[in-house]
């Protein structure tokens, strides 16, 4: 694993970059390079996210993912996410799955936005596959929307206490993991990552517990969304059983104030073991 942290901008946002290397990906994908953006919770980065684009383009992505809570309830958020999403898809596939935000609005504000993305070519696999091709070969992007009962918030009504996501689960919901060919996952809880792990997923992109909120050296993220201490999959590179999952620290903030953990771009770049 490599791991790159190139300079902060004035509003504390870093672009943090990770090399994935794997035999199971085909070498048409060799530097194949994806740009990870989550929980950017309609924050606003320059006029119309000039910067934030800015620094997109900089990375000469090969596609751009978002993996969830990039909009809240209210039609500025839902705005802005939509210019943002519209003005890279000219340049480059872009594929959205939903958070809990996402899932928190609406119903009619929520198919509102999910027509919108839609509607400006940006691809949202809901519980599905897309098949990514490069030189003859190809690679499956899959997108995982788990009920919110999984998040375990504690101050929800579909609390259940002890509840798990197996791979079983996974499996019920994206059908079987295809075994000859490299798979990315697109699943905004990185909570149940060994659960994708064991359902066939090669690389997991994930968000949701925004590093952790509070990070303290050596002992990482203190605090997850769903009030859990010292998550394992605060943010980062993390390598299981030849498995990856990269877990974005988020662009944007949602609640407390984040401590000695900046916004984060993140990047990764393939590689054929």
């Amino acid at each position: 694993m490599k791991k790159d942290l190139k300079k902060e901008f004035k509003k504390g946002f870093k672009t943090v970059g990770y090399t994935v290397e794997s035999r199971r990906i085909p070498r048409e994908f060799d530097n194949f390079t994806i740009v990870h953006l989550s929980d950017l919770h309609g924050e606003v980065y320059g006029r119309q996210n000039c910067e934030l684009i800015r620094k997109i383009h900089a990375a000469k992505p090969d596609i751009v993912v978002m993996t969830g809570d990039m909009a809240e309830h209210g039609n500025r958020s839902c705005a802005l996410v939509a210019d943002l999403c519209g003005r890279l898809v000219r340049r480059y596939p872009v594929y959205y799955i939903f958070g809990n935000h996402e899932q928190c609005m609406e119903r009619d504000e929520r198919e509102r936005f999910l027509k919108k993305l839609r509607a400006l070519g940006v691809i949202v696999p809901e519980n599905s596959w897309h098949s990514i091709s490069r030189g003859g070969a190809y690679v499956k992007l899959y997108g995982l929307v788990m009920p919110m009962a999984y998040y375990k918030d504690p101050t929800r009504d579909d609390y259940v206490r002890g509840i798990r996501f197996s791979a079983e689960d996974t499996g019920s919901f994206l059908g079987e993991a295809d075994p000859s060919c490299f798979s990315i996952l697109l699943c905004h809880n990185p909570l149940y990552f060994p659960s994708y792990r064991d359902w066939g997923a090669d690389l997991t992109l994930s968000g949701h517990i925004h590093g952790g909120i509070i990070r303290l050296p050596g002992l990482g993220g203190v605090l997850s969304p769903d009030v859990t201490l010292f998550p394992r999959y605060d943010g980062g590179h993390f390598e299981e059983r030849g498995k990856h999952l990269v877990v974005s620290r988020g662009l944007g903030n949602h609640f407390l104030v984040r401590i000695m953990n900046p916004p984060e771009l993140v990047t990764v770049t393939l590689k054929g073991g």
